[in-house]
């Protein structure tokens, strides 16, 4: 039987798990410390756990092993913690923009945290007579002498002609400088915030290409010829090769992973993901069956990078209590932000009671620089054991039944009663208190997202290895259903091991005529094909966004291998369900194939529509017309109905929405306002598909 490895990298513990690709059944498993100290960084416990699944894999006579995939906190811890290297800005601009374009690649010092800043140097050079490569390598040469030790190459209207972040970059190769430029991160307008995107990225280059070429050694070593993905912040997977220029698009990945994980595991169709670590917990949201996406914010930069749209709170399952003197009397003063395994200490509740017999309290500080008012027990051996957040959840017997975070409810009782004699508090009530304390503050972070995402009745799923001693208190809190998917303390990994490729392609479009649209179109394609994806596999999916005047198009694949694919096509009496909730009414299948399926409401003219895809998740819903049949046929129906469906302001005439669905692709054109160039756009998607079955959705504009 062939398997999948996912590994993931959590700020904890670096899991890993070997998959059956057909049942997505989980075969062998690993669990290692992650090697945030080791010179290699994160890579060793990587490759440490890759080597523990497959020695498993190998011991089972399991095999051969399809691809590895993996995702990692390294990006984002990297950039809060400060762990950055010293960035070159390179900015290039031409006549008459040269003050404003010089101005806006001078982005200087930027915050990433608390106390943590990136700091760069700045070079600028015009380019309005032409590029000169005698310029640009004097001007990287003496950034790198002012102490860059990589190189961000941003260009005035890069997205439209790179040619000068192109030459910057091979200089910069040639010189053995790491270095990236705007234009790979991002399409849109906006140089500043190309810039900054472009700045971040570099700053943690070295450090993640140090990480991925080990990665890759260490996977060529034990698997020679395996495919090695990295999961990206959105949730698709690429090669390793995206890592190693873009590490930013891996920000969040962990959570995308686990994201992934519960979808591959559950039909959610409105959900908050509350992923409980061991030190930190990540929240994010899915909304009528699709992962919410934002651009990644650091403090006050917004970068062109997007991500799942994730808040992390600093409580977890190992959060260790606070205890102190607060008006006159010993208290609960918090819980988190460190954890047992910051401290480097064992769960109480994975203990025995006879082991805790005469031990003591204490109040240690479990780094240089911490308050001396984290609670712990100490044996009369010496051995350091800690109350934990999942040990008094234990305590009051709330955890989940069969969940990873379950220990020795009489332990933990034992626990939370010599902690509270010493202190004169009562154990239950101090444990009461904290499992109280945390998921307040997880409940609040619960509902701004929620609100943020206009969500009526989310259901909680819980993964991670500590949900099961968090999810039920906090659903119960939240007057929330919940639940925990079976493999939740390694649903990250799972997601890492059975995901799909995807690929987003944003581009500003100045003038959105037909072709240009189709080039997006086909750039997405291409993308998800070099990532790895079949091309029969290929879907693609596009929106208009207005507000910055451009087109998103998605991609979505699986991984091109010699296995059936990943994703699970929905039924059709889930993708009814969905369509009916979508329009809020009956729902009739009007249209369909391998990929999509379309339904409407009653009427003759003007339907409320819903497009369903192939995992049961809403892709467009609306209210307009609907044409179908052969590609000729409908071009001839476009060409008598949009004249029709156009709109006059004064002299201006505005055309309908169109959105086309051909195959694997669902089009959107509703960036294109003037009536002729929809009508061409129309008839060139026509004839793409001049016999095969298609469907244009028409609403007014």
């Amino acid at each position: 039987m062939s398997v999948r490895i996912g590994v993931d990298v959590g700020g904890t513990f670096t899991k890993a798990v070997a998959c059956d690709p057909a049942t997505g059944a989980v075969v062998a498993r690993a669990v290692v410390s992650t090697t945030h100290a080791s010179t290699s960084g994160v890579a060793d416990g990587v490759i440490e756990a890759i080597q523990a699944v497959l020695a498993e894999v190998r011991e089972r006579g399991l095999g051969p092993v399809e691809l590895i995939a993996h995702s990692t906190t390294q990006a984002v811890n990297a950039l809060l913690e400060g762990d950055t290297s010293i960035v070159g800005v390179l900015g290039m601009g031409r006549r008459p923009d040269l003050k404003r374009a010089q101005k806006r690649t001078a982005v200087g010092e930027i915050r990433l945290a608390p106390g943590r800043r990136l700091v760069t140097e700045h070079s600028f050079i015009d380019v309005t007579e032409r590029v000169d490569e005698a310029k640009l390598r004097t001007a990287i040469h003496d950034l790198v002498e002012d102490g860059a030790e990589v190189i961000a190459a941003s260009e005035a209207f890069g997205v439209e002609d790179a040619r000068g972040e192109w030459l910057a970059l091979r200089i910069a190769e040639d010189m053995g400088v790491p270095a990236c430029a705007g234009h790979e991160l991002t399409g849109l307008y906006g140089l500043e915030m190309r810039t900054v995107t472009a700045a971040l990225n570099a700053s943690i280059l070295p450090t993640a290409l140090r990480t991925a070429k080990l990665v890759e050694e260490a996977a060529e070593r034990d698997l020679p010829g395996v495919p090695l993905l990295v999961m990206r912040g959105d949730g698709g997977a690429v090669q390793i090769d995206v890592m190693k220029k873009h590490p930013l698009l891996t920000a969040f990945s962990g959570p995308a992973a686990s994201v992934a994980g519960a979808l591959r595991h559950m039909s959610i169709h409105d959900g908050v993901v509350i992923e409980v670590g061991g030190t930190s917990t990540n929240i994010s949201t899915i909304k009528a069956g699709r992962p919410v996406l934002s651009y990644i914010r650091v403090l006050d930069h917004v970068t062109c990078v997007r991500s799942l749209d994730v808040r992390v709170v600093g409580v977890a399952g190992g959060s260790l209590l606070r205890v102190g003197k607060r008006g006159g009397r010993t208290r609960l003063l918090d819980v988190g932000p460190r954890s047992a395994h910051i401290a480097g200490l064992p769960y109480a509740c994975f203990e025995t009671a006879a082991e805790l017999e005469g031990a003591q309290a204490r109040l240690i500080a479990p780094r240089p620089g911490d308050p001396a008012e984290y609670l712990v027990l100490e044996t009369p051996r010496g051995r350091r054991i800690a109350l934990t957040l999942t040990c008094a959840a234990n305590a009051l017997g709330e955890v989940a039944a069969g969940a990873y975070a379950l220990g020795d409810e009489k332990a933990a009782k034992a626990a939370f009663a010599i902690a509270g004699a010493s202190f004169g508090l009562d154990g239950t009530r101090l444990a009461r208190n904290a499992l109280e304390a945390a998921t307040q503050k997880l409940a609040g972070a619960v509902g701004d997202a929620v609100r943020a995402h206009k969500m009526e009745t989310p259901v909680v799923v819980g993964v991670g290895g500590g949900a099961g001693a968090v999810i039920p208190s906090l659903a119960r809190k939240l007057g929330s259903a919940w639940e925990i998917p079976l493999e939740a303390e390694v649903i990250s990994s799972i997601g890492d091991a059975l995901s799909v490729v995807r690929v987003e392609v944003e581009r500003t479009l100045a003038r959105p005529t037909a072709e240009a649209v189709a080039e997006v179109h086909r750039e997405a394609e291409r993308a998800a094909l070099r990532a790895g994806a079949s091309p029969s596999s290929v879907q693609l999916q596009s929106e208009a966004v207005p507000e910055r005047g451009a087109l998103r198009v998605t991609a979505f694949g699986t991984v091109a291998l010699d296995a059936g694919a990943t994703g699970v096509s929905v039924d059709d009496s889930r993708a009814q369900a969905a369509a009916a909730t979508a329009i809020g009414g009956p729902a009739l299948l009007v249209f369909g194939n391998e990929f999509f399926r379309v339904y409407a409401g009653p009427g003759e003219t003007d339907r409320d529509f819903a497009v369903i895809d192939r995992v049961g998740a809403v892709a467009v819903q609306g209210r307009g017309r609907l044409v179908t049949g052969r590609g000729s046929e409908v071009a001839s129906a476009l060409e008598e109905r949009i004249p029709t469906l156009v709109r006059h302001y004064g002299p201006v005439a505005i055309a309908p929405a169109l959105r086309f669905l051909r195959g694997s692709s669902l089009v959107d054109l509703t960036l294109i306002s003037n009536p002729n160039e929809v009508r061409e756009a129309a008839l060139a998607e026509c004839a793409f598909a001049h016999d095969e079955q298609v469907i244009a959705l028409l609403t007014r504009s």
